[in-house]
Order: structure tokens, then C-alpha cells, then sequence
């Protein structure tokens, strides 16, 4: 079976939800930090946990974050950096890199192996712009089991 490792590049000035720009939060989170009321959430605020509805978009800059309970198409599970990873930009490499980090960081958040999951991976990772302005951050993204629109709910335990 195949599953979906997908990755969205993080961009300024393009497919901006709710006016948020890339480092604005317009939801509405609780003492814990869960997000309680939807609104834009700036590609660079998603928090490990909050979840997400996922633009059509190849570049984004925000998205529509919602409350877990109500349906949507990810749930963030891990931000880390790629600083190790050198050279010039190369998109390609980038990703991989990227989608290498988000497979290893999967069981920590989910309790089980990417490969023994239903569940698929997605990510956000930084542009050539921003990788020359030192943006080296990629956001990690659990993705609905094949065939599923969207889960309604706690994806960290969709699967268990």
C-alpha cells in the first residue's frame, strides 16, 4: 500500500486563509494552547497538536486552523530543523530531508511506526527564499488513512 508523503513549500504573499500572514495565530486557543474557535494560522505558528484544513495551494503562507473535534484534513505533530543539512537550496533534497525528519519523528506523536500506521504524512518546508534568509524549520503533518477526507477528532489516536 502506498501512503502519502506530501509537502507544501512555506511562502510569503501566497494563499493566505483567514488574513493571516506567516507569523500571525487569528484562532482562539485555550489555557493548554488548543485551538477552541477556527481561524487563519500563519505556517509559522502551527503548533504540534493543532489541526489544520490543508489549501489546495503548492505555497502557502497560512492556513485554516480549526478545533480538533471539528473535521479537517491534518494535524500537526512535530516542527524541527533541518540545520544540519547543507549546501545551497535544493528543493528536491529539501524535501526528502524533510519528509526523512517527519518519518522519524512519526512514533513519538502517534505510538507507532509510520510504516505499521494507516495514517499518511504531510509537510511544510521553507522556500529558496527563505532558506537564504535561514529558514531551516519544516512542520510535520499526520494526514488521514487513504480514502478519508477528513477526521473529525484526535488523529494522534486514529489509529491505535
Amino acid at each position: 500500500m502506498l501512503k502519502r508523503l506530501a509537502g507544501a513549500a512555506v511562502v510569503s504573499g501566497v494563499a493566505i486563509f483567514g488574513g493571516a500572514q506567516a507569523m500571525d495565530d487569528n484562532t482562539t486557543r485555550d489555557a493548554n494552547g488548543e485551538i477552541t474557535e477556527a481561524g487563519g494560522l500563519g505556517v509559522l505558528k502551527i503548533q504540534p497538536g493543532d489541526c489544520l484544513q490543508l489549501p489546495d495551494a503548492v505555497e502557502v503562507q497560512s492556513v485554516e486552523a480549526v478545533p480538533c473535534a471539528e473535521p479537517h484534513d491534518a494535524q500537526a505533530y512535530a516542527s524541527t530543523s533541518l540545520a544540519g543539512f547543507s549546501g545551497p537550496y535544493d528543493e528536491d533534497g529539501v524535501w526528502e530531508a524533510g519528509g526523512r525528519a517527519c518519518v522519524s519523528l512519526f512514533d513519538g506523536f502517534v505510538g507507532r511506526s509510520y510504516e505499521q500506521s494507516d495514517l499518511g504524512v504531510d509537510l511544510f518546508y521553507p522556500t529558496a527564499e527563505g532558506w537564504e534568509s535561514g529558514d531551516r524549520t519544516v512542520t510535520c503533518m499526520l494526514l488521514p488513512p487513504e480514502g478519508q477526507q477528513t477526521m473529525v477528532g484526535d488523529m494522534e489516536n486514529a489509529d491505535r
